[in-house]
């Protein structure tokens, strides 16, 4: 007797996710210190998209940048016989002050990105907090505790904002140092320790950004989320004011709602997504010094008088 067996695949409900970090794990003093003057906050942020969505994205993405781009490709890529695809401008290099207030095409450029974003059902999810402040004999916080408290806050908002029955997959630039490995094989333990990660299906991934234009798009993400963090928790950086101007309304109508920047301190205030389109900033004036405009304002305002 001939038996005839059958299979049936079931398609799986899967999201992808494509992460980067924002602002910067290390000590930090001010922006005007000698030595620890990166950025007051140090996140873990990009989007999460439906798996159907992503060849799309990808696809979309570069269109923008090439075309958006174009001279800076023709000089620097074209020129030189390099590849265009795997050409990478860097969201840092991008959203710069000149930049976004010279030329209104780099502003239509970063929001044509969010916009393809909210239109292929991406949603941006971010967990950041506001670093305590001084030189390593005076903070107790490790980098390696910092980004592993980090790396598990941003697991469980994604857990949170799946969709019933959706899983993901999540996927990071490729830093390469060995503290960020021992991170991800946290990470792996997490998962299946903790019941708000267990849609993670593996423990995230690494990837080389040049490659992937999806990575990229995280990065540029992230270079903006790192601009508004500045901005609200350091009255030093008021002058990425531009960045709440332009985009932080476009930026939260597609952002989760379980994502967060968290202040340091009883009158820092965090921040959600309602508050990226917001020129309220966050820090604690009682510990935070004014801003070194602020005091030359002061100087000049007492000094006519």
């Amino acid at each position: 007797m001939y038996f005839a067996r059958a299979f049936v695949f079931r398609e799986a409900n899967l999201y992808v996710g494509y992460f980067d970090e924002f602002g910067h794990n290390g000590l930090y003093v001010g922006r005007h210190d000698a030595r620890y003057k990166t950025h007051p906050v140090f996140g873990l942020g990009g989007f999460i998209i439906p798996a159907d969505n992503v060849r799309e994205l990808s696809g979309a993405f570069r269109y923008i940048k090439e075309s958006g781009l174009k001279e800076e490709i023709d000089v620097k890529v074209r020129a030189q016989g390099k590849r265009v695809e795997q050409w990478e401008k860097k969201g840092s290099a991008l959203l710069t002050t000149r930049n976004i207030e010279q030329y209104r095409e780099t502003r239509r450029i970063v929001n044509r990105v969010i916009s393809l974003l909210g239109r292929l059902g991406a949603q941006v999810v971010f967990y950041g907090q506001e670093k305590p402040r001084g030189g390593p004999d005076g903070v107790l916080e490790t980098n390696a505790h910092r980004y592993d408290h980090v790396m598990k806050q941003l697991i469980k908002r994604i857990h949170w904002d799946l969709p019933d029955g959706e899983n993901l997959l999540m996927i990071l630039d490729k830093q390469g140092d060995r503290e960020r490995l021992e991170i991800f094989a946290g990470a792996a333990a997490f998962m299946f320790s903790n019941e708000d990660a267990t849609r993670l299906i593996e423990p995230p991934m690494e990837v080389e950004s040049h490659l992937y234009q999806t990575v990229q798009c995280a990065d540029w993400i992230c270079a903006l989320l790192g601009r508004i963090a500045a901005y609200k928790f350091d009255p030093d950086f008021e002058e990425f004011q531009w960045a709440p101007k332009y985009f932080g309304s476009r930026l939260s109508a597609v952002t989760s709602n379980s994502s967060k920047l968290r202040g340091l301190g009883k009158e820092s205030k965090d921040v959600y997504p309602e508050h990226l389109g917001s020129f309220t900033t966050c820090y604690d004036p009682s510990r935070i010094p004014a801003s070194k405009s602020s005091l030359e304002a002061l100087r000049d305002k007492y000094s006519q008088n």
